[in-house]
Order: structure tokens, then sequence, then C-alpha cells
């Protein structure tokens, strides 16, 4: 079952929250694993800026993440190609 469900364009991604280890720190940031749907099936890793010592923090701050916010971060991670029209590059 995926955390989010968001849509880019007329792209339906499913979205999951995993902690990935800073290196040389103690630090997890967050990373969203986002899989569309359909036939076209493709995936994209958009980092976050968001980090912290506790992956269970970590994974606590990824739920309050709006699902605008969600979007648009995937949208920065899409090539142009993928992106919708009017969509920032």
């Amino acid at each position: 079952m995926p955390w989010k469900e968001v849509v880019v364009g007329e792209v339906t991604w499913t979205v999951a929250p995993v902690a990935e280890r800073v290196a040389n720190t103690q630090a997890w940031r967050l990373v969203l694993s986002c899989r569309c749907t359909g036939a076209d099936r493709r995936s994209v890793w958009a980092s976050t800026s968001l980090q912290s010592s506790s992956r269970s923090d970590l994974y606590a701050q990824a739920d309050r993440m709006s699902d605008e916010r969600v979007q648009a971060l995937l949208t920065r991670h899409l090539t142009p190609a993928e992106k919708p029209a009017g969509a920032p590059a």
C-alpha cells in the first residue's frame, strides 16, 4: 500500500518514504520512492532536505508533509519530457 498518491500532469504516482544514511555522519535523509501507475511504469528517487539523527523522527516529519509538497518535490525530479506543461523547469 502506498504512503501517498499524487498526480503530476495526467500521471498518478505512488510514493513511499525511505530513510537513507548520509555519508560520514550519524544523520538520516528522507528520500521519496516514486513509481507511476499505468502502462508506462517507471520510478524516480526524489531526495528531500529533511534530515534527522533518528529514523523514526524522520518518518514522523515525512507524515507531516502535504500532498502538494510531495507533488512539488516529485515534479522537480522529473526529466523535462516527463513534466506537465507549465511546470517549473
